[in-house]
C-alpha cells in the first residue's frame, strides 16, 4: 500500500515536472505540458525530431508574403562600370539583383563617356539600351566618367533622369535643368525642444514652433548636406515671449535668431558639402 502511494506521488510529480512555462517579452503567457508552434502571416514554422530527447524547430518566411531584400532592391543601388567601353556593366553595391523590374532606379557611375549609343548590364542580367529621359535620344555625351547619374528602367530600356554633364553640339544642355510649371518642396515639421535635430534628408523646408515651457533652443543639422543643396527654416515664435534659437552642428549662421512674441522668421541656407551657410533671414513676419 505504501509502495502504491509512493508510485502515485512520483507519477504526479513527474507529470508536473513536464509542464513548460512560456514567456513573451519577459511576461508569462501560460504553463502547460505541450508547446504548440503556429505559423503566422508570412512566417512558417517547421519542426522535426532531433535525436531521442529533442525536437528542433526552425522558423522561415513565406516569400509570397514577405518579399526578399534582393527582390525589393532597396536603396543599395550604386553601380560602377569599369568596362572601359560604352557597354557598361556593373553590380549593385550589395546582394544580387534578381531581375529588371519597371520603376527600378540605379545610381550609375561610368568610366568612359557615351558619345552615341551605349548599354547597361546589371548583375549579368543582360545588356539594356541606355537613352536620355525621352526614351529615344542616345546619351550623346551626357554621361561623364566619374559623375554619378540616376537611371530609370521603364520596362524596356534604361533612361537617364535629368541627363548628365557634357555640352551638346549646340553648346547647350537643357537636360541639366528641371523644367516644370511648379516645384513643391517637401516640408518637415520639427518638434520643439531644447535641442532640435533637423533631418536634412526629410525635405527642403523645415518648420518648428517655440514653446514657452521649453524656452530657448539650439537647432543641429543631422548632416552637412550635399554641395549646392538649399534648404529653408521657418521658426514660429509663441505668443508668450521671444525665444532665442541658435544654430549648432553643421551650421555656419549669422548668429542666434532673436524671436518676438507671435512673430515668425524664415532663414535660407546653402551647403558646400561640409556645412550649411546662411544666405538670408527675414524676421518679424
Amino acid at each position: 500500500m505504501k509502495f502504491a502511494a509512493l508510485f502515485l506521488g512520483l507519477s504526479v510529480a513527474l507529470a508536473c515536472a513536464q509542464n513548460i512555462t512560456v514567456q513573451v517579452g519577459g511576461r508569462p503567457v501560460g504553463s502547460a505540458n505541450t508547446l504548440n508552434f503556429e505559423s503566422g502571416t508570412g512566417i512558417i514554422q517547421s519542426c522535426h525530431p532531433d535525436g531521442g530527447q529533442r525536437i528542433t524547430c526552425t522558423p522561415s518566411y513565406d516569400s509570397a508574403v514577405v518579399t526578399p531584400r534582393d527582390a525589393i532592391h532597396g536603396t543599395e543601388n550604386v553601380c560602377t562600370s569599369a568596362t572601359h567601353s560604352t557597354s557598361y556593366a556593373c553590380r549593385i553595391s550589395r546582394g544580387t539583383l534578381l531581375g529588371y523590374s519597371p520603376g527600378m532606379t540605379i545610381v550609375l557611375v561610368v568610366d568612359v563617356p557615351c558619345p552615341n549609343q551605349c548599354s547597361l548590364n546589371v548583375d549579368a542580367l543582360g545588356p539594356v539600351s541606355l537613352k536620355r529621359s525621352d526614351g529615344v535620344t542616345d546619351p550623346l555625351g551626357t554621361l561623364i566618367p566619374g559623375e554619378p547619374q540616376w537611371v530609370f528602367y521603364d520596362g524596356q530600356i534604361f533612361r537617364l533622369l535629368g541627363g548628365g554633364g557634357g555640352p551638346r553640339a549646340t553648346g547647350q544642355d537643357r537636360d541639366r535643368d528641371a523644367l516644370a510649371r511648379r516645384f513643391i518642396a517637401s516640408m518637415e515639421t520639427m518638434a520643439y525642444a531644447r535641442t532640435v535635430s533637423l533631418e536634412t534628408t526629410a525635405g527642403d523646408v523645415h518648420k518648428t514652433t517655440t514653446s514657452n515651457a521649453i524656452g530657448n533652443a539650439t537647432i543641429n543639422a543631422v548632416t552637412a548636406g550635399l554641395p549646392g543643396q538649399h534648404m529653408w527654416v521657418i521658426i514660429v515664435n509663441d505668443q508668450i515671449s521671444g525665444k532665442t534659437v541658435s544654430f549648432g552642428n553643421n551650421f555656419k549662421s549669422a548668429g542666434p535668431l532673436m524671436g518676438s512674441p507671435g512673430k515668425s522668421a524664415t532663414l535660407q541656407f546653402i551647403s558646400d558639402g561640409t556645412a550649411w551657410y546662411e544666405v538670408a533671414r527675414t524676421g518679424n513676419l
